[in-house]
């Protein structure tokens, strides 16, 4: 499997997506707490998937942007990315 370091378009691009990411996880973390606090500590399950989704979101994006390498396929032990996650930019 041919691998390459990041080039900096990929590395800029990641920083992109994981502070998406962080934003999205910021404005459904107020979403939950705010549900958390009108319904006195219950929260519809909903709510909680949506905060699950957006924080284990999150987690992958970091994983993502430490990944130093690229390769035709994921290798998540030798932290390579899938060369396709880059096709967009």
């Amino acid at each position: 499997m041919k691998v390459r370091s990041k080039n900096k378009k990929e590395k800029q691009y990641d920083q992109l997506q994981l502070d998406q990411a962080r934003r999205d996880l910021a404005e459904e973390a107020v979403k939950f707490a705010q549900e958390f606090a009108e319904c006195e500590g219950d929260v519809y399950y909903s709510t909680y998937r949506e905060f699950s989704n957006k924080s284990w979101h999150y987690e992958r994006e970091k994983e993502n942007a430490a990944m130093s390498k690229v390769g035709p396929t994921w290798d998540w032990e030798n932290k390579v990315c899938g060369e396709y996650r880059y096709n967009g930019i």
